[in-house]
């Protein structure tokens, strides 16, 4: 038996060396790969090629394979241009409604590529595998690309194709036949509180941000979670202004009882979100798809917005929505329906107050002044300093007069700083450039 084992162990190093010298030595790459989409917006399976070399290589009679060895034979006198690219897609009639703009792409393929995991294997004309792409939609492999309209797009075109860190999911619907640049959609979900503090309970809640110069109307459009039976209906005569927010929430009184001054919300939504991941979506008034997230409260996802008092803030409507480094812990019970302020001022924060205050000015670019007023300042009365993430980065008593800290030690980004007196805290927040 122990010789049986050893055999197929020396065969699947041998299969894993030869396959891993293959791609180095491909001048092809599989670079996107569409398999499982969206009902309501749906091109069919595709996938896309790249020419890495710095000449044009001839792809006539090279062979796209499933696991299941069901395969697509490119058309003799194909031949792909030095850093071009190629969309081998499966269903034309469906691949066109979507992107009937899209010119450099051969098919059909009649390649269904499974919706949980699959080999994408392109073979060349002499039958030697060139690439062999062995996705899953569990693990590191991006989940937005199982369903909720975003593609597998490949990052890093030297690295490892079977690392499901190397891939992530676009923009939505994907960038077939051309290099992947940062989204431009209309709406994003700009903020989202999901799991909110016992002591500070505003319900869950969404909120909408008009990244255009002009007013949308959301007349017919729909919100629903990952389950496709939790639909809210936006009211008719409900629009999100140029650059405008909008908040969706799920219990009406809760929210405005933690946020009275926001009248720019709607609801309720009759379900909550999972604070353990959740698929977020938008469609249109013609019930069709616009746009997708999907939260996690894992780390490197931002902890502090499950069950902390904080919320998810994106950083970047143009970066990659489903990835924990383009979301922050915003505010203590976030900033719904306004721009995020950095220092918090428009939050919540002042619930934590009683009576004091403090401000937070830049003197240089290594020195902050922290100055605290309205309170008695004790040897218990402590100024912290937090990363994004929450941890813990600096802490110093409060001092009577002005407290000057040196913060050369920290990397630009966004922290909080936290005082607490009598009792209390106050977060605010301050950005090191």
């Amino acid at each position: 038996m122990r010789k049986i084992f050893n055999a197929i162990l020396t065969l699947v190093l041998l299969f894993s060396c030869y396959q891993s010298i293959a791609q180095s030595s491909s001048p092809i790459l599989i670079t996107e790969i569409n398999y499982n989409s969206d009902s309501t917006m749906n091109p069919g399976n595709w996938v896309e090629l790249y020419n890495k070399s710095a000449s044009t290589v001839d792809i006539s009679n090279w062979q796209i394979k499933n696991a299941l060895t069901i395969s697509y034979t490119i058309p003799s006198g194909t031949q792909l241009n030095a850093s071009a690219y190629l969309v081998v897609f499966q269903d034309q009639l469906k691949f066109n409604a979507i992107f009937p703009g899209v010119t450099n792409k051969i098919g059909p393929s009649n390649l269904d590529f499974s919706n949980t995991a699959d080999n994408v294997q392109l073979f060349d004309g002499s039958n030697n595998l060139m690439i062999n792409v062995m996705y899953k939609d569990t693990g590191s492999w991006p989940r937005g690309a199982d369903g909720w309209g975003r593609t597998l797009t490949l990052s890093d075109y030297n690295g490892n194709v079977n690392d499901g860190h190397n891939w992530f999911d676009g923009c939505m619907f994907g960038s077939p036949g051309v290099a992947y640049s940062p989204c431009n959609p209309d709406i994003v979900f700009s903020e989202i509180n999901y799991s909110s503090s016992l002591l500070m309970d505003a319900g869950d809640w969404v909120e909408l941000y008009n990244t255009t110069s002009s007013p949308i109307s959301l007349n017919n459009y729909t919100f629903k979670d990952s389950r496709d039976t939790n639909i809210f209906f936006i009211p008719n005569g409900v629009t999100l202004p140029a650059n405008g927010y909008r908040v969706l929430c799920q219990d009406v009184t809760k929210f405005l009882t933690r946020h009275p001054a926001v009248t720019n919300v709607n609801g309720p939504l009759l379900f909550g979100f999972k604070n353990k991941g959740e698929a977020l979506r938008l469609f249109g008034a013609n019930g069709k798809l616009l746009y997708s997230v999907l939260y996690d409260n894992k780390t490197p996802w931002p902890v502090t917005p499950d069950s902390g008092g904080y919320t998810l803030e994106l950083l970047d409507v143009h970066g990659k929505m489903d990835e924990a480094s383009n979301w922050f812990a915003g505010c203590p019970e976030g900033s719904p329906g306004m721009v995020y302020d950095p220092f918090c001022l428009n939050g919540v924060s002042e619930v934590y107050s009683s009576g004091f205050n403090f401000s937070v000015t830049t003197v240089t670019e290594q020195t902050i002044s922290i100055t605290v007023t309205g309170t008695n300042k004790n040897s218990n009365s402590m100024i912290s300093i937090f990363d994004i993430s929450g941890k813990e980065m600096f802490r110093t008593p409060a001092g009577n007069g002005p407290n000057e800290i040196n913060t050369v030690t920290l990397s630009s980004g966004m922290y909080f700083v936290q005082l607490i007196a009598e009792g209390k805290s106050k977060t605010k927040k301050f950005i090191k450039q």
